[in-house]
């Protein structure tokens, strides 16, 4: 696997892609194949609206291999991880994991001292096994349920 880096303008369609194609085929037990709540999260996913996010003020990274992004993250300026997902066909290869650490390590050196995020049912194993707990009760997110989560982040 090659290494974690900043996304550019012009992998908008291709993270757009990878953000629909995980919600839609690994995102089923959260949207349970409801086309109304899958639309509903996928709704902001477009290149076009992608393209905004890299112009902003989110650090979106992408991790990579052969060339071909495998997975995409994003933190805020307030200490969110605001989304990760991998691409179906590279699930498993721990795209998601180096991913995670690198948004996690990038938090810290902002001077966040924990980090926070709203995890989906799908992805609530890998943040426990990587050290996140639960904070407070389930809410609503892109009409169906994510759970709160918050990590201590230790010194950059």
């Amino acid at each position: 696997m090659e290494r974690v880096r900043a996304a550019r303008p012009e992998d908008a369609p291709r993270i757009s892609a990878v953000l629909i194609a995980s919600i839609r085929e690994l995102c089923a037990p959260d949207h349970e194949g409801d086309a109304a709540a899958i639309d509903a999260w996928i709704a902001n996913k477009t290149p076009e609206q992608v393209a905004v996010w890299l112009e902003g003020e989110h650090g979106v990274r992408v991790a990579v291999e052969g060339g071909e992004i495998a997975a995409v993250g994003a933190v805020s300026g307030a200490g969110e991880v605001l989304l990760l997902y991998v691409a179906p066909e590279y699930r498993g290869r721990g795209h998601s994991a180096a991913l995670l650490e690198v948004l996690e390590a990038e938090l810290s050196e902002a001077g966040h001292d924990e980090a926070r995020l709203v995890s989906t049912k799908t992805a609530h194993g890998f943040y426990l096994r990587h050290g996140w707990r639960n904070d407070g009760p389930e809410v609503a997110c892109f009409r169906t349920r994510g759970q709160p989560m918050r990590k201590p982040l230790g010194p950059a």
